[in-house]
């Protein structure tokens, strides 16, 4: 007999027992894993090329002129229809731990990662959450804390209010402390599939995470609060200097029974992984590291909702309109280069010299719903402004673009 297979055969047993007795106890102890989500369908038109991504279905803003014998190629009619954002949800609940309840999250969508995968399975959320009395500790990936998961915009357009939210889901280590009806929230983050220039390595490169500060508040049934987000890049290690960002924002969800208005401001640097306009800037050195510097935003938007209301019928609508304003206001210095992949700075050799000065957005909605399916249409209004750069990369002259658009969504909850 030959040992050295009885050795093998005899591992692989060991190691089949040890994986179905995990696997049995994971599945024993986990007492209970729910599953949500929807099924998703939108038609959409444009009547022009857009900054977006997966073929067009989350749209940011329209592209500047392109003037080519006369004619602008980017004034052209687009048509599509996706079921991408369809989604799946584990919700995790499982017995105490360290004194505390413990539950968890699971979610993907078939979003895909870039255009090239789109219609794959991503995963959107994976974290483990310990709530003791006064205490939530959230470990995982999940929303960046200037996302506010009880007053975002609630559009039909899966940007969800973008430019002019922040918008970014982060591994991330989040404390939060409860005092009655006010929460302290302090958290550690790094990147993934939200990155800025150069992609997710500046941030590694800096030795440190994105860290962050706020405090919000209820009453009355109103939601409120306001927070502040610091970010350390390195662009190149060896080759750059580091590169501190600095943002700030505030929010209020007033609630009326229904109805609800929502308001959110924010001023920032460099916030191109939260799929904001600006980025970084860049001044060459000689004979020693360059220096990078974050461009300025201002952004706010609003929202008022009837909220979802019944009828004899059980036929649910809700209407709604969302409005958002987002400015370029350049960087520090002067006499610098944007760095590419600065959003809305960088547009490269078709658009030479240009930069993006502002962007405003108006978008009604209807949305009707019985039992598990709800129809929606919204009609969306979208102006961007681009002209040359002044030094400090603000721009001058700007002339504007417009781009309407209609979309129709059908979806299906379980």
């Amino acid at each position: 007999m030959n040992l050295q297979l009885v050795k093998k055969a005899v591992f692989c047993a060991l190691m089949g027992a040890f994986v179905f007795g995990v696997a049995g106890y994971s599945v024993a102890e986990a007492q209970n894993i729910r599953f949500t989500g929807f099924v998703k369908t939108d038609a959409y038109s444009d009547n022009r090329e857009l900054v977006s991504a997966r073929e067009g279905q989350f749209a940011l803003f329209p592209l500047p002129e392109r003037i080519i014998n006369g004619e602008d190629l980017n004034e052209n009619r687009q048509f599509n229809m996706v079921s991408i954002q369809t989604r799946v949800t584990g919700h995790i609940s499982g017995p105490d731990a360290f004194g505390a309840r413990t539950s968890g999250m699971i979610e993907g969508a078939f979003f895909g990662v870039t255009d090239a995968n789109i219609n794959t399975f991503r995963m959107r959320h994976a974290f483990v959450r310990l709530d003791w009395e006064n205490t939530q500790l959230i470990v995982g990936q999940f929303w960046h804390p200037m996302f506010i998961t009880q007053s975002f915009p609630e559009v039909v357009n899966f940007n969800t209010g973008v430019p002019f939210q922040a918008f970014s889901r982060n591994p991330q280590v989040r404390l939060t402390y409860k005092m009655g009806d006010i929460s302290l929230i302090a958290a550690a983050l790094t990147q993934r599939d939200f990155a800025g220039p150069g992609g997710s390595q500046p941030l590694r490169n800096a030795g440190i995470p994105n860290l962050h500060a706020g405090i919000q508040g209820t009453a009355g049934g109103h939601h409120f609060g306001t927070g502040v987000d610091l970010k350390t890049v390195v662009l190149e290690n060896k080759f750059t200097e580091s590169a501190n960002s600095l943002a700030a924002f505030a929010f209020a969800r007033l609630n009326f029974g229904g109805p609800s208005f929502k308001v959110y401001g924010l001023v920032g640097q460099n916030m191109t992984d939260h799929l904001m306009i600006g980025g970084l800037a860049r001044e060459a050195v000689s004979g020693g590291k360059d220096k990078v510097y974050p461009t300025d935003i201002f952004s706010v938007w609003t929202e008022l909702s009837s909220g979802f209301r019944g009828d004899s019928e059980g036929i649910r609508t809700e209407f709604g309109i969302f409005a958002g304003y987002t400015q370029n206001l350049g960087v520090s210095e002067d006499g610098l280069a944007p760095v590419p992949g600065s959003r809305g700075l960088a547009f490269g050799a078709a658009y030479p010299d240009t930069g993006l000065d502002y962007v405003w957005r108006v978008s009604p909605r209807a949305q009707m719903q019985s039992g598990p399916v709800r129809f929606a249409a919204e009609f969306e209004y979208t102006v961007a402004a681009y002209g040359p750069f002044n030094t400090d990369l603000t721009i001058r002259d700007s002339e504007t673009v417009g781009n309407f658009r209609i979309q129709l969504s059908a979806y299906l909850f379980f």
